[in-house]
């Protein structure tokens, strides 16, 4: 995980840079084709703190859960939980790296006009640091990477919505933490237009990528399961040959 992730954001960046046209306005046009008001939403958590503190702490818990999960889970002995939601994390990072450079977009606040004024509460910082970023790494003023202040510059589809519905996913065998895992990866959904900046189209193309890429990650551990069934099976069969008769 610590090289896929390290590798992959570092992609996203070079991804970033390639300049393509901007499809802002097509996802802005999706949102409101389908009756979502980015507005309406800043107002219902702005004018409510206690909300907003909780989205915010669910916001920017993404990276935490994928210690948990790496180490706690094959620890309490559940193995292949742990290695598809690799998998699946994988597929979901190259598919969302993929998609966002071909339809890059800088996010919803900028293309509505929204200030900060309008809603004082609401503090998007990641919002913030990707709009310094993606126009210098698209002007090609931005050349250089540390590896330890990369910051999340992809719009469509949300990732952060895709990991929230990995997360969920991985946990859901251990029947206990059930209602305490969907509290916090719901919030953490609820959470990302406001705290990235994204369309509420990222966010459900989020969760689509994440659920397909959990069915994916299913069919390969089946695969993989099925293989190492089979040639235990030759083995076996190998082993259990009765020795020749000889005459003589």
């Amino acid at each position: 995980m610590i090289v896929l992730l390290s590798t992959m954001i570092s992609l996203t960046y070079i991804a970033t840079s390639a300049n393509l046209p901007m499809a802002d306005t097509r996802l802005l046009a999706a949102d409101r084709a389908l009756g979502w008001d980015f507005r309406s939403y800043l107002s219902l958590i702005n004018d409510r703190p206690w909300l907003l503190s909780v989205l915010a702490l669910a916001y920017r818990a993404i990276g935490l859960p994928i210690l948990v999960i790496t180490f706690v889970l094959p620890l309490a002995g559940f193995y292949r939980r742990a290695g598809e939601f690799v998998t699946a994390f994988t597929i979901a990072l190259l598919v969302t790296t993929c998609v966002s450079t071909l339809l890059p977009a800088t996010g919803v606040y900028d293309t509505m006009g929204i200030l900060p004024s309008d809603f004082p509460n609401v503090v998007p910082q990641a919002y913030y640091d990707g709009m310094i970023k993606i126009p210098a790494l698209r002007d090609g003023s931005l050349r250089e990477l540390d590896l330890m202040h990369l910051d999340g510059v992809l719009t469509f589809p949300s990732f952060h919505a895709a990991a929230a519905v990995l997360y969920a996913w991985a946990f859901w065998v251990v029947r206990w933490f059930r209602p305490l895992n969907l509290l916090v990866n719901g919030a953490m959904i609820c959470a990302t237009p406001a705290g990235g900046g994204h369309y509420f189209i990222d966010v459900f193309a989020g969760i689509i990528l994440a659920v397909a890429s959990i069915c994916l990650a299913h069919r390969i551990s089946a695969l993989c399961e099925g293989s190492k069934t089979s040639s235990a099976g030759e083995r076996d069969t190998v082993s259990v040959q009765p020795d020749p008769v000889v005459s003589v």
